[in-house]
């Protein structure tokens, strides 16, 4: 919001409103504790408008913004333009997509571990302040 890819300026695929409200919410060495929603248009509903907000330059994660607004990225943005139009295709992709995810059998007990940190197996951590440090 302050120095896109250190070019000093704010990102330039963000619509200009929703960074001045996005600025206001987070300035500049403010509070980093500070949440908002994911979907500024219908935070209390379950629905495809995430999808709407990026076409219209106002995603909150800079990650799909960006795939959103880079030339080449074809699959991404058919999918966007899917769901923001369609939202009986984005439920019925989420449904698909939550049964996927219910059938994968996860690592349990001695099989696997909860990561401290998601990037490095937990044997790899040196103590607790390279796990704090890792973290951020």
């Amino acid at each position: 919001m302050y120095d896109f890819n250190g070019t000093g300026a704010p990102d330039p695929t963000i619509d200009p409103l929703f960074l001045e409200a996005l600025q206001k919410l987070c300035p500049e060495n403010g509070n980093g504790s500070v949440i908002t929603d994911l979907d500024v248009s219908t935070p209390d509903a379950f629905d495809s408008d995430y999808y709407s907000n990026l076409q219209c330059k106002r995603g909150l994660l800079q990650t799909d913004q960006e795939l959103f607004s880079t030339p080449g990225a074809d699959d991404v943005i058919a999918l966007v333009n899917a769901f923001s139009a369609n939202q009986t295709a984005f439920f019925e992709s989420f449904v698909e997509s939550m049964i996927r995810m219910g059938n994968l059998s996860p690592l349990t007990g001695t099989e696997g571990e909860i990561r401290l940190n998601c990037r490095v197996v937990n044997a790899n951590l040196a103590g607790p302040d390279s796990m704090l440090v890792s973290s951020i």
